[in-house]
């Protein structure tokens, strides 16, 4: 019997687009926006993970873009454009919180993107908790993390299931013993959500 829901929140709860997000910044410069994407998110991991500092973040983007630190700088402090939280969310949330489910959330997420996101991410009062990749320096998929969440929240994996848009993040939950659901829509993800919760 599933007893705790257990969130990822980009794809999720929230939606995002970079893309989009970094075209307008740059006027559509399409060979400008390429370039910045190869560089940034290819070390987007440690953002997520947490461990680094800013600097150290924005020296690590602009390493073989030296002549892009501004406008790199300029992604960065405004990044919290790019996310938006769906329409949906805090209806949801609400939904299966007053049937009973202790609600969490599980998410590579950095300190500086909640610092940019604080609107979008307003429905985590509703929330009971979570935990964030950054707080514990561990991403998903890593075992360790899901590990972490059971630990804090003395949690029954086997009463639990997890949301996330990522196949291998879905993967790794089962591994570690609980169900889940991948995200590929949000209706979809809800029909699938309900069959597990109905058992």
């Amino acid at each position: 019997m599933i007893k705790t829901i257990i969130f990822d929140i980009g794809g999720v709860l929230i939606g995002y687009d970079w893309t989009m997000y970094m075209m307008k910044l740059f006027n559509n410069d399409e060979a400008l926006v390429a370039k910045l994407k190869e560089n940034i998110f290819r070390d987007w991991n440690e953002v997520d993970r947490g461990v680094l500092s800013e600097d150290e973040l924005l020296a690590l983007f602009t390493k073989d873009i030296p002549e892009l630190k501004n406008e790199v700088k300029l992604f960065w402090d405004n990044l919290g454009d790019a996310l938006w939280q769906y329409d949906f969310t805090k209806d949801w949330l609400h939904d299966l919180k007053s049937r009973g489910y202790q609600l969490l959330f599980l998410s590579n997420w950095s300190h500086h993107v909640k610092e940019c996101a604080p609107k979008q991410l307003d429905f985590l009062p509703i929330l009971d908790g979570g935990v964030f990749s950054y707080k514990v320096n561990l991403i998903k998929p890593d075992h360790a993390i899901y590990k972490e969440i059971i630990k804090q929240y003395n949690l029954v994996p086997e009463e639990c299931v997890f949301l996330d848009d990522r196949l291998d993040n879905c993967e790794a939950a089962k591994e570690c013993g609980m169900s889940a659901v991948q995200v590929v829509n949000h209706e979809i993800a809800v029909e699938n959500l309900e069959k597990l919760l109905t058992k």
